[in-house]
């Protein structure tokens, strides 16, 4: 048999998992249309803007500006599908990429084929990887880097400079916190760091140049974007902090026990996006719960492994900043696969001493308890698949879009819109929008500092042409009927509800039901385009 062949079927894999993900469900992420708005105005001589003429930086990762931008170059500005499968392509083949670097580090590491299913059941399995990995976000470039510097980090002949340099300014390319990443492995690894044939894994001078060498390769993007935008700091960044209660510092030194209690902020590494939005199962919950908790806490084991108690580690440390933030989904998959890492030496692990004790039961329990597993995230796969395929047809085509469609026709130039959804609607409409909480609108951030916080309050600020609104937050952001009818009225219904009630199988259904009906008012005194 060839040897080969495990390797490359699983880089096969790795490439055609997404793929055929993308094929069946084509799942396109609403803030993927907030980012190729810019990376449109880009190609068609605007600048880098998401308005021409007003330099606010509408996205929070270069590379996943600039990669959608090359593919809307290559396959032309008008041609929106195959730009996105471009971008799609390069996403799996980066994914191809992790796959093949990780197996040749496990293959030094003597992690034996228990611990690879798990590892690589997990990874490939992991819903909220596959589906930011092709709907438009940087998430598969995010994990690469991750991946990378993790490799190179647990290297037998010590880490070399230029590569951790790559990895580190990859991550800072991809994601403006990915510092928070590469600190968590570096730090993790320093703390627990052993020794091979006597010789440190990583001296201080090693770190020392690659940090400044990975700090010049992103030091162009970083000097940049302080001239163009003035401020190095992505105003989607600026914006939402606005909009995030500050976290105690109790709750941060509580960390540790939060990890294992109900509600722990590790709880969404292994589950579905917004899943606490209900229609999954609790008995999922707790399992995976109980499998982010053991990632988290098993560097306190003595008796591990150094590279799985390094890895839990980085987690835990990982841990702290996730409980200082708003967590969205696509923040997750990186910190997923150093989760899956830690569990598949622990699995592999424990499955070697069952042998070498002669323990069979113990082994062959073992080996079920990672391929139930295992199985149990395909299934998750699955479920999301028809999930997003769903949320696709019924709410993004046959809403969204749709809204954002009509808006362009009758909108007039220099019309505004206030509305939550930025990306379709905002993309295709092409208008000036205020969102909430201002990721377009520095206005609207100002405003809201300025203490005009409500949904109502801000349509009283800028008394905008035109506003799009769900039924659920008329109810929820203090609008007054009265006031309403005054000076708006309802020009537009987009009610899919019954579309999606008809769907009997529907894991998660409650995240999709809130974007099922949306209102379009236009202010009474406007006039629309001719």
């Amino acid at each position: 048999m060839n040897r080969a062949l495990p390797k490359w079927s699983l880089i096969l894999l790795a490439f055609l998992v997404p793929v055929a993900f993308a094929c069946f469900t084509n799942h396109i992420w609403e803030d993927y249309f907030i980012t190729l708005r810019s990376s449109r105005n880009l190609v068609a001589g605007n600048g880098l803007v998401f308005n021409p003429g007003e330099h606010v930086q509408t996205f929070t990762s270069p590379l996943g500006v600039l990669g959608p931008a090359l593919c809307t170059w290559i396959a032309g500005i008008h041609n929106e599908t195959v730009s996105l499968w471009l971008f799609r392509l390069a996403s799996a083949g980066a994914l191809s990429a992790a796959a093949a670097l990780v197996w040749r580090r496990c293959g030094d590491l003597a992690l034996g084929w228990v611990g690879r299913l798990v590892l690589f059941g997990l990874l490939l399995a992991d819903p909220k990887l596959t589906d930011f990995s092709i709907n438009g976000m940087e998430t598969a470039f995010v994990v690469f880097f991750t991946l990378l510097l993790w490799s190179e980090l647990e290297s037998l002949s010590g880490p070399r400079i230029r590569v951790l340099a790559l990895a580190f300014a990859g991550l800072m390319w991809t994601r403006p916190d990915g510092f928070v990443l590469a600190g968590a492995l570096v730090l993790a690894h320093l703390w627990l760091r052993s020794t091979a044939a006597g010789t440190p894994r990583m001296g201080w001078r090693t770190l020392g140049r690659s940090a400044l060498l990975g700090g010049l390769l992103y030091a162009p993007w970083f000097f940049w974007a302080w001239w163009y935008y003035g401020s190095p700091v992505p105003h989607t960044i600026i914006a939402k902090a606005n909009i995030v209660p500050a976290m105690d510092w109790l709750d941060r030194l509580l960390l540790p026990l939060k990890l294992m209690g109900l509600n722990s902020p590790l709880d969404d590494l292994f589950m579905p996006s917004y899943w606490r939005l209900g229609g999954w199962s609790p008995s999922l919950a707790n399992y995976t719960h109980a499998l982010a908790g053991l990632a988290a806490l098993a560097w306190l084991i003595p008796g591990l492994s150094k590279v799985a108690r390094r890895t839990s580690l980085a987690l835990f440390i990982g841990a702290f900043y996730l409980n200082s933030i708003h967590v969205f989904a696509w923040y997750l998959p990186p910190w997923t696969a150093l989760a899956s890492l830690v569990l598949a030496f622990i699995a592999d692990g424990a499955a070697s001493r069952a042998a070498a004790a002669k323990r069979h039961t113990l082994r062959t329990a073992i080996i079920t308890v990672a391929a139930l597993t295992v199985a149990l995230q395909v299934t998750l796969l699955g479920c999301v698949a028809w999930q997003v395929q769903t949320q696709q047809q019924v709410i993004e085509n046959h809403g969204r879009r749709l809204i954002g469609e009509w808006l362009h026709e009758q909108a007039a130039p220099g019309d505004r819109v206030f509305l939550e959804p930025l990306g379709y609607i905002g993309y295709y409409s092409q208008m000036k929008t205020l969102d909430y909480p201002g990721l377009s609108a520095p206005e609207v951030t100002q405003a809201i500092n300025s203490g005009v916080t409500t949904y109502a309050d801000l349509v009283a600020h800028f008394t905008p042409e035109w506003l799009v609104l769900r039924p659920g937050e008329l109810q929820m952001y203090g609008f007054s009927q009265e006031w309403m009818m005054a000076r708006y009225r309802i020009v537009k219904v987009v009610d899919n509800q019954a579309q999606l009630t008809s769907i009997s199988f529907l894991p998660g259904r409650r995240w999709l039901e809130w974007d099922t009906r949306f209102l379009v008012f236009e202010r009474l005194d406007h006039q629309r385009k001719p």
